[in-house]
């Protein structure tokens, strides 16, 4: 028996071949990195192993269900890697699919003697795009498996605490480990929100100052930035909202009130997030709004030169018409008069336009 907590994945870009038999096991993703890199972390809480393994085996061969086992596997397109760590845990062969389709929605699921995550880990990139990387995780009583993409220095920052041997890291259980996992991903989410704030709120002074270049561009590329934050915040909100309602054994009384704090973090997460996309759409609003008025001026300049010059032209037409009797062509002020003729004309039309404001 297991439960899903998940909502309707969409198509990614990369699937496997149509066909295919569920539970094949076949990476959809992107290869990064030549080889697949496995380590182990061993510790309880008066002591800390780590061994770094090239054969999936002889890591396996170190486990020892009196310590909490943490398994990190980074690189998937070793698809035996996968299954033999399947294998060894009794992991679904469907959970296992999942793990190698690196475009697959986040989401949770409970079973009997495992919970399985999979969601993204976001990076910021120099020229302002998201990258992506997928992450799952592999919770069992004793013992944790996490999966990269590639090498990343994401989870550092648990193992410096691990090795430190302070904290209540080292105290607890597996699932302690899987909360502080999480904790750090959703944390680098808020990093990703700051940067994309601080982007509007440049994006906003350039609109309102009419002075920057390309600004449509960047409203579209912070737009999309911001969707793609939401598709992963909110079904894993909504996830972990759905796992709340449920009795899991492997997660303790104690370690839930922390979870409860990261649910409590993504839905804040939500609601600055859909902030923050309808401040790019007013955005897009009043660049457009701005851009139009500013057409409008410059439609407005140029219909007001038409209608000055129109009565201008059409008295220098008459007058340049090739008819041999004009009486106005033989007087001596004739052309003084014509002149003043037409910047009075000009004048008139210049005073009415300003008190019909117009002008």
């Amino acid at each position: 028996m297991h439960t899903k907590h998940n909502r309707p994945a969409k198509a990614g870009k990369h699937l496997k071949q149509p066909g295919s038999s569920p539970g094949s096991l076949v990476f959809t993703g992107e290869r990064l990195q030549d080889s697949v890199s496995l380590q182990l972390t061993q510790f309880t809480e008066t002591s800390l192993r780590t061994f770094t393994e090239t054969a999936v085996d002889a890591l396996l061969g170190r486990l020892d269900p009196q310590q909490v086992n943490w398994i990190s596997v980074s690189g998937l397109h070793d698809t035996a890697v996968v299954e033999a760590l399947g294998s060894r845990f009794g992991i679904d062969p469907l959970v296992l699919e999942d793990i190698l389709h690196t475009g697959h929605m986040p989401k949770i699921e409970e079973h009997d003697t495992y919970v399985f995550l999979t969601l993204k880990m976001l990076n910021m990139c120099a020229d302002g795009s998201i990258e992506h990387e997928q992450i799952s995780l592999l919770l069992g009583d004793w013992w944790l498996v996490t999966f990269q993409e590639k090498e990343s220095p994401v989870f550092e920052v648990i193992r410096e605490l691990l090795a430190a041997g302070t904290g209540r890291l080292r105290k607890r259980r597996a699932d302690y480990l899987f909360y502080r996992l999480l904790d750090t991903i959703v944390d680098h989410y808020f990093v990703i929100l700051d940067g994309m704030e601080d982007n509007l709120s440049q994006i906003e002074e350039a609109v309102l100052e009419q002075n920057g270049a390309n600004i449509s561009g960047k409203i579209l590329a912070a737009r999309k930035n911001m969707l793609s934050l939401r598709r992963t915040v909110l079904p894993l909100h909504e996830s972990m909202r759905l796992l709340a309602q449920h009795d899991v054994a492997l997660i303790s009384e104690g370690t839930w009130g922390f979870l409860d704090d990261v649910r409590d973090h993504l839905a804040h997460m939500g609601q600055a997030v859909e902030h923050a996309r309808d401040m790019v759409s007013g955005l897009m609003d009043l660049h457009m709004t701005l851009n139009a008025n500013k057409m409008n001026n410059v439609m407005k300049t140029l219909t007001v030169f038409a209608s000055i010059f129109m009565p201008l032209t059409f008295l220098s037409g008459v007058y340049g018409m090739n008819f041999e009797f004009i009486p106005e062509l033989g007087w001596r002020w004739g052309y003084p008069l014509v002149l003043g003729v037409m910047a009075i004309t000009a004048g008139g039309m210049l005073l009415y336009m300003r008190r019909k404001k117009w002008l």
